[in-house]
């Protein structure tokens, strides 16, 4: 296939073979050189989420210096988060700060906020973490702080829908982490519990599991770590549970749980007694048939070993004659 090209008044053509265009490829690439270049602008950019990670972590650590540095923090991720860009952006977010300074300056809406920055550093500092059991006591030592704050909660002189909002929804819902970009910095939920207040969650997901795969006696306390929170939660009339309901049906079901955790750990008589204990107390339990299948698992005897099959006996050789 031919291009004609007419250039100029003097009518000169100029033939072009599209074929002969493509006909060569360029030469061949060092194919070393670009293995290394690669690896280097892979190790850059790891480097570069690296100190991205760190400098993230910075600020929400000096965030948590403080009450009045958690505030700060707080009103700049809303300001950022929830105003920026918008119309009459300056003018809402001075109004939203005014309206919010006395809820700012409470010791509920402080000791929520510390709480909540600090979760969201044990929660990076989990994320890719080789040895998991290394933070267990801090992540004990906070859920202990969390179980405390419920005395500061539990007399509360301003209203608690955003508090309560700090700890009762999941990490990633914040406007600090919003604000950070924290996504890909926080551990998955399957991994990790999302919601800084949530105690059962927490003791599951970030404790239980790897106390479970370490066979570590611990694993036991921290289902009556739990059940005392809750009855402790009934008893100050929080709400979250009935104390008929508590009894009847949440303690015994923790309970079983519990007895199950102690299997794990190497107490399986233990267990069995906590178990029959259950079954005696719960008939009408809604699990009953549950823990009544999980026990006969424990007691029925096991089956004989098979009886070995009598080898086959060879006949004898007939003896043949000499010849």
């Amino acid at each position: 296939m031919k291009l004609l090209r007419f250039l100029g008044l003097f009518g000169i053509v100029v033939v072009v073979s599209v074929a002969d265009v493509s006909a060569q490829d360029a030469p061949p690439p060092n194919v070393d050189a670009i293995l290394k270049e690669i690896e280097a602008l892979e190790q850059k950019q790891l480097q570069g989420k690296n100190a991205q990670q760190r400098a993230i972590y910075a600020q929400i650590q000096a965030a948590a210096a403080s009450p009045s540095a958690a505030g700060n923090f707080f009103s700049k991720a809303t300001e950022e988060v929830n105003f920026a860009g918008k119309k009459d952006a300056v003018q809402g977010y001075i109004a939203w700060k005014k309206s919010h300074a006395d809820l700012l300056r409470s010791r509920e809406m402080q000791t929520a906020l510390m709480l909540h920055l600090r979760y969201l550093m044990l929660a990076m500092q989990r994320k890719d973490m080789e040895k998991p059991e290394t933070q267990l006591p801090a992540i004990m030592q906070y859920v202990k702080d969390v179980i405390e704050s419920d005395k500061v909660f539990r007399n509360a002189s301003v209203p608690m829908e955003e508090v309560r909002g700090l700890l009762d929804k999941p990490l990633n819902a914040s406007v600090m982490a919003q604000w950070m970009r924290l996504g890909e910095w926080l551990p998955e939920e399957k991994t990790w519990e999302g919601r800084p207040g949530f105690v059962p969650g927490i003791l599951e997901k970030n404790v239980r599991s790897i106390l479970r795969e370490k066979k570590d006696p611990q694993l036991v306390a921290t289902w009556d770590l739990e059940m005392q929170l809750v009855a402790d939660r009934i008893t100050n009339a929080r709400g979250e549970y009935k104390e008929d309901e508590f009894n009847q049906v949440t303690r015994p079901r923790l309970q079983f749980k519990q007895a199950l955790d102690m299997i794990v750990v190497g107490q399986p008589n233990r267990a069995l007694t906590q178990m029959i204990a259950l079954i005696r107390t719960s008939p009408a339990h809604p699990d009953f048939p549950t823990w009544v299948a999980k026990i006969r698992e424990r007691v029925k005897p096991p089956a004989p070993p098979a009886s070995a099959a009598p080898a086959p006996v060879e006949p004898e050789a007939s003896a043949t004659p000499a010849s």
